[in-house]
């Protein structure tokens, strides 16, 4: 069972979940995906990981409510349990040391960009994440590009 530390409504259907996972959290790549399944007869559904924390043995999840399962999901409050977290799956994405890193983002799409600009920081010392709102209002990143990096918000 894995542990649901923080549950986040960022916007209307979109929720981004904390969840206890030190093996996960610890070899995490940026691009990487988990099979989550809420119960054990439940469908599993695979998401992309938006961020870790290896030194408190947690992964984030930014998740939009558009099935069942999603929906369900958006039900959990912290203290509440997942049955499978699986992962990390995938291929990382491939981060180059070419110069200045710009990371662009749309939507749900934001808040799982933080993690290939934080890797590509890391590599290059300079980036810049751009974030886009969508015509009804907020994406639902919020500051998905971090207090840390530049942030310019472009609407």
């Amino acid at each position: 069972m894995f542990k649901i530390q923080q549950a986040q409504l960022l916007a209307p259907a979109i929720m981004r979940f904390v969840i206890e996972a030190p093996r996960i959290a610890r070899k995490q790549k940026s691009g990487q995906f988990v099979i989550v399944r809420i119960g054990e007869r439940g469908e599993r559904i695979p998401l992309t990981i938006e961020n870790s924390d290896p030194a408190a043995g947690t992964i984030s999840i930014v998740v939009q409510a558009v099935g069942k399962t999603t929906h369900m999901l958006h039900t959990l409050k912290p203290a509440d349990t997942l049955a499978d977290v699986v992962g990390p799956l995938g291929k990382p994405s491939e981060i180059n040391k070419f110069g200045t890193a710009v990371v662009l983002g749309w939507g749900v799409g934001t808040g799982v960009s933080h993690g290939g600009g934080a890797e590509a920081r890391g590599q290059r010392g300079d980036f810049h994440c751009w974030r886009s709102e969508q015509k009804t209002g907020d994406s639902g990143a919020g500051n998905a590009c971090g207090e840390r990096y530049t942030d310019r918000d472009h609407r």
